[in-house]
């Protein structure tokens, strides 16, 4: 019973903040469309695929910093050795999306018998699998 409250919680929290992010570009398309009353459809249309865009790029970004906040990763093992591996700090990628740029901030693990370091969750060595 505590995990599904948990759970709704986790989903409310997720929820919340994409309605947030949704109700910023709205107010921002009512703004636009208050600032250009001669609009043509076509830049309307161009106006709302821009919104759409960045709308699509920060529920990403909210969906996968909701996931990595439910996955902890207490010392994982090398992949070459399977040493434990040594957190070594927060460190930032940017990966390339089809929605565009995603930003992260992960835990990031070195194995200083191989020296190989890891991004994880759901990544290989060195960090550079598309697996978030």
């Amino acid at each position: 019973m505590k995990k599904d409250v948990t759970r709704d919680r986790q989903k409310a929290a997720l929820i919340g903040e994409a309605e947030e992010s949704a109700a910023a570009l709205l107010r921002e398309a009512a703004e636009w469309q208050a600032d250009h009353p001669e609009a043509t459809l076509e830049e309307l249309e161009l106006e709302v695929l821009q919104l759409r865009q960045r709308f699509g790029e920060q529920l990403l970004n909210t969906l996968v910093r909701h996931r990595e906040a439910q996955q902890s990763v207490p010392g994982p093992r090398c992949p070459e050795c399977g040493a434990e591996m040594h957190y070594k700090g927060e460190k930032h990628r940017t990966l390339p999306t089809t929605l565009g740029d995603l930003d992260l901030e992960r835990g990031y693990y070195y194995c200083s018998a191989c020296r190989q370091g890891v991004f994880p969750p759901g990544s290989d060595a060195g960090g550079d699998s598309g697996t978030v």
